[in-house]
């Protein structure tokens, strides 16, 4: 199968491309620069040059694709998490960019096309199980332009092919930046894990959100799909997992208010309790994840930077 891919040399997108082309697939990959470049070609991708805000640019890189997986975003560092203009690039990537591509998809005569979305849209659920089928979403001004981004994905489903939303949890693993900063940060005695202590937090280690992506690709049918750990953990067991894996006895974690006061009102939506369910991807594909929870995954990753590297 033929595949374009953004966002390729990303956390998520490295492990996805490898396994595309390890699996076969002809795979192309939107490129920003000749070190992507190199990297892509190492991975077995050939890089293409786009500007995912340029429609034609898009129609052209897309051409002759029988899939295409938006994986692109620029998320901003935890540092600009405040500005809303910080968020800009991101948002422009979720709605221009994913409509741009939900275009050159049609055009194209995609068969399928897969969006990474994220679970942190779906309303506090406390201790019940929850999922994209019994959950409203409420994304807030941070999340709007996913859930925009998303009613793209259900634009190219009704042009006839298989449009596929998954709602990802909070990326995990031992190559993701994010996990290292939260190791950095456990090592001093502190975890960015803010809310109740018995709220559920959604995560999912990198790898199996890959494999997702894949799955989705070849098999799922056209919906939304939650992608987490078998078992999401409260932020009180993620905190202990996070803290074994640095070595420490115990982890403080910032009240509410704090982060409310460092990181903006927007961003507390990080603070619900979702206990979500996988289940309905399960089914439909057969898929199951290689981490059974963040107990484990974080077992793993700690093993994993104690290994020499290469």
């Amino acid at each position: 199968m033929q595949i374009f891919v953004t966002g390729a040399t990303g956390v998520l997108g490295r492990p996805v491309v490898r396994a595309l082309a390890a699996a076969g697939h002809r795979v192309r990959a939107l490129a920003r620069s000749a070190s992507n470049d190199d990297l892509l070609l190492r991975m077995g991708a050939h890089p293409v040059h786009a500007d995912l805000f340029d429609p034609g640019s898009v129609r052209e890189a897309v051409a002759g694709s029988e899939a295409v997986l938006h994986l692109a975003t620029r998320i901003p560092p935890r540092s600009e998490a405040r500005r809303p203009e910080a968020w800009a690039d991101n948002n422009r990537l979720r709605i221009e960019g994913t409509s741009h591509l939900v275009d050159a998809a049609l055009a194209a005569g995609a068969s399928v096309f897969v969006y990474p979305s994220v679970c942190f849209v779906l309303r506090d659920g406390g201790s019940e199980w929850i999922d994209s089928s019994t959950t409203p979403a409420d994304g807030g001004p941070l999340l709007a332009s996913t859930l925009t981004a998303e009613t793209e994905v259900e634009r190219f489903a009704e042009g006839g092919g298989r449009g596929v939303t998954l709602r990802m949890g909070y990326f995990y693993g031992p190559e993701a930046e994010s996990t290292l900063e939260s190791l950095a940060l456990a090592r001093r005695g502190g975890a960015l894990l803010v809310g109740s202590a018995d709220a559920y937090f959604p995560a999912v280690c990198v790898d199996d959100a890959a494999s997702v992506i894949v799955a989705a690709m070849e098999r799922a049918p056209s919906g939304r799909y939650d992608v987490v750990d078998d078992e999401p953990l409260t932020r009180r067991e993620q905190a202990r997992a996070v803290a074994e894996a640095a070595g420490r006895p115990f982890l403080l974690r910032p009240p509410v208010w704090l982060m409310k006061m460092a990181a903006g009102s927007d961003t507390l939506f990080m603070a619900r309790s979702q206990r979500v369910s996988n289940r309905a991807f399960r089914d439909a594909t057969g898929w199951a994840p290689t981490v059974r929870d963040a107990r484990e995954g974080w077992r793993r990753i700690a093993e994993a930077l104690r290994q020499p590297q290469p």
